[in-house]
């Protein structure tokens, strides 16, 4: 066995002889090393030093160099430990709200959620161009008004079928809900996956050219849909514009003036006589783009309206500017800043996963991966059990929130609970009337009137909607559904019928019941799935180990190191005392930099100079004709900042120095020799290398209070 010293702590690399029961989990996972007595597995390890070295190759040296930082890592996540820190509330928030936000990409159907990405990628490769007809209908709707919407879609697609245009079915009486109908017929231009909600766009990409689809439902009701057109992605494209207004709404002679300007404007950029980004600054209304350039960020298909759309990407080259595009909103002016074609699958895939996510996709991989937990944990229901309980239910479990106002004599009002006809309520005082006004309760008025018993109030009457006979149910003790998760009973059902109770339309109760009890079923098995995360997923035990260790190691090292080094006042004043000789400036040269547009210009500086002109008297001369001739900086410069300064070691004005293609002129005042920076002028960087020397101590004094052992043959073995 041999041991090894460092900074006053022990570090025992053992052989192979591990001691007791914290050699090793399992010999597949084994303990790579102890911290304080506490096993680390090297699947922690590896994790993580793959993960922070993700193109290196495993060697042994690299691993014996990745090693001090890692017990660096666990010792600073020991000493937080030992503080208590894990327990705060702050800490099991925090840690909380991450933990919901890791465990989404678990708690789904992943193999489907590939499958929709893979699917959705597949039709990104082609746009499609197609016309609907809505049928509105609640996503909720009773099954009577969902009929009746049904059979008036088919009416309408019969109609487009025999022959009828389809815009003009749209636009007619009777014909599509979709209020842009009237304008457009229907047409929703070109557009691409994941523009559309999912039901829609798969009807889209099925229907052939020239057809109408069959009725599809989204949650806005019933659409039918004629696919006009296909081609294929045309990727994205960013373009800046000039842009003139100019609608429908104005006179003629306008339309003609503003027409008459962007032509103009379009002669003088593309002749070379004004350049796209001044142009844009000074005659562009979008005020949104004309301070930079006219520039917009990255679009696809779908995006913009359809002449500027396809204007844009009619440009082949970067530069290339458009002819004046005209459009609902005036005159554009395009210039193709940059193209892109369709990304590759991998370079999408973060995003694809993240608008899935938020698509109704999402609802489908969720409900497959419930079915495939109700199979996996032996869920069994018992449907005899939960009908027993129709009767128990009654219409008030639909009313629950819903109020109305009245008028009482105030010695009849009471506030709070309140029982009417069996049915409990809550009552609230919302003012009193006098002399035919109402004065709201919170009112100075109210406040300072005469109360009397007699006087009328208005009172707001809130259900609070079903609530069981607790004495019948009390026998109600018979399971409703089991699974690897526990036995649920009739009362459970009852408990949480009553506490997901809300204002809502009234449905037949035994199919209330029924969706009640479904999503009760799923809450309690996702909740199950929840909880068991870590057991069940490797990668995801790590990955919050990682979150719950990070979170501790940031905020003690900002107690002791970060923060510490800003609040420190005394400490860090003494730390740059100490240290004046690490923060010294280079040689500086204080004076004023005349930077000349060529060496004409730097001639008639001097001439100017010469005879005292300087600062705005100068300028003014020597830009009258090109504002960008001359510009002047003051101040003190290194070499480092200005090295055409480099050298001199007088002051005065110095020789001519080329600047690329510019001439500078230096009138130095003086030349000042290396000297310490004060706290004011290097407090960043004496702040972060007092930081250093504070972890650097605290490392110190962690390694003499906490004992570290590795086992070298199990971190050697990683491969």
């Amino acid at each position: 066995m041999e041991r090894i010293y460092r900074n006053c702590a022990a570090i025992v690399l053992m052989g192979s002889i591990v001691l007791g029961a914290q050699a090793q989990t399992t010999s597949t996972d084994p303990v790579i090393m102890n911290v304080d007595g506490k096993p680390v597995l090297r699947s922690e390890f590896e994790a993580i030093y793959k993960k922070n070295n993700k193109d290196a190759p495993v060697t042994k040296e690299a691993l014996d160099e990745y090693l001090d930082l890692f017990i660096n890592y666990k010792l600073k996540v020991r000493e937080a430990e030992a503080l208590g820190m894990d327990t705060i509330g702050k800490f099991k928030t925090e840690l909380d709200g991450y933990r919901k936000q890791l465990a989404r990409p678990y708690l789904i159907d992943r193999e489907l959620n590939d499958a929709l990405m893979k699917e959705a990628y597949a039709r990104m490769q082609e746009e499609v161009r197609a016309a609907h007809i809505l049928v509105q209908v609640d996503a909720e709707a009773s099954p009577e008004d969902s009929l009746a919407a049904w059979k008036r879609i088919n009416v309408l697609r019969d109609r487009v079928v025999k022959g009828e245009d389809f815009a003009s079915v749209a636009k007619g009486p009777g014909g599509s809900d979709d209020p842009s109908a009237a304008k457009n017929g229907g047409d929703l231009g070109w557009f691409s996956a994941l523009q559309m909600v999912y039901p829609f766009e798969t009807a889209a990409y099925k229907t052939q050219v020239g057809e109408v689809s069959k009725p599809v439902r989204t949650r806005f009701g019933y659409h039918i849909i004629k696919v006009a057109d296909r081609r294929t992605a045309r990727g994205q494209v960013k373009v800046a514009h000039i842009m003139m207004r100019s609608t429908d709404q104005d006179s003629p002679e306008k339309r003609a003036t503003v027409e008459s300007r962007i032509r103009e404007v379009h002669a003088q950029i593309v002749g070379g006589k004004l350049p796209f980004n001044d142009a844009a600054l000074k005659y562009s209304e979008d005020e949104s783009s004309n301070t930079k350039g006219g520039e917009l960020p990255m679009f696809g298909t779908g995006k913009m309206i359809e002449e500027f759309e396809d204007a844009s990407f009619a440009l082949q080259n970067v530069g290339d500017i458009s002819a004046p595009v005209h459009s609902r909103y005036g005159w554009h002016i395009i210039r193709l800043v940059e193209k892109q074609p369709l990304a590759s699958f991998e370079a999408t895939k973060s995003e694809l996963k993240n608008k899935i996510a938020r698509d109704s996709r999402a609802e489908i991989t969720q409900q497959a991966f419930i079915a495939r937990l109700r199979s996996e944990y032996g869920y069994t229901s018992y449907p005899k059990n939960v009908s027993a309980l129709q009767a128990l239910v009654d219409t008030n479990i639909f009313k629950k929130g819903s109020a109305i106002s009245d008028t009482l004599l105030r010695k009849n009002m009471v506030e709070g609970p309140v029982e009417l006809k069996g049915v409990k309520y809550r009552r609230e005082l919302l003012g009193a009337i006098k002399g035919g006004k109402l004065l709201n309760v919170k009112s100075r008025q109210y406040d300072e009137m005469t109360q009397t018993m007699d006087d009328t109030v208005v009172v707001r009457t809130v259900s609070e909607g079903w609530t069981y006979d607790r004495k019948k149910a009390e026998k109600l003790t018979k399971p409703v559904f089991t699974f690897k998760g526990g036995t649920y009973t009739q009362r459970d059902l009852l408990d949480h019928l009553e506490a997901q109770q809300r204002r809502e339309r009234v449905i037949p109760k035994a199919t209330y019941l029924n969706e009640r009890f479904e999503s009760m079923v799923d809450e309690r098995i996702m909740a199950f799935e929840d909880a068991h995360l870590e057991e069940k997923y490797a990668d995801f035990r790590l990955l919050m180990k990682e979150y719950r260790d990070g979170i501790l190691l940031f905020e003690l090292t900002d107690q002791k190191v970060w923060g510490k080094a800003v609040r420190d006042t005394a400490g860090l004043e003494a730390y740059h005392s100490a240290h004046k000789a690490d923060f010294v400036w280079d040689t500086r040269y204080e004076g004023d930099l005349y930077v000349c547009s060529n060496t004409q210009v730097a001639k008639q500086v001097r001439g100017l100079l010469a005879k005292g002109k300087r600062g705005a008297d100068l300028t003014n001369v020597v830009n009258k004709v090109d504002p960008l001739a001359l510009t002047i900086e003051s101040g003190l410069f290194t070499a480092e900042q200005k090295p055409y300064l480099k050298g001199i070691v007088k002051p005065g004005l110095q020789a001519d120095q080329k600047l690329d293609d510019r001439v500078v002129v230096a009138d130095i005042k003086g030349v000042r020799v290396p000297e310490p920076k004060t706290l004011e002028e290097a407090r960043g960087l004496i702040t972060a290398a007092y930081q250093d020397e504070l972890e650097k101590n605290w490392l110190k004094e962690l390694r003499a209070k906490y004992t570290v052992s590795v086992d070298p043959d199990v971190l050697h073995s990683i491969k």
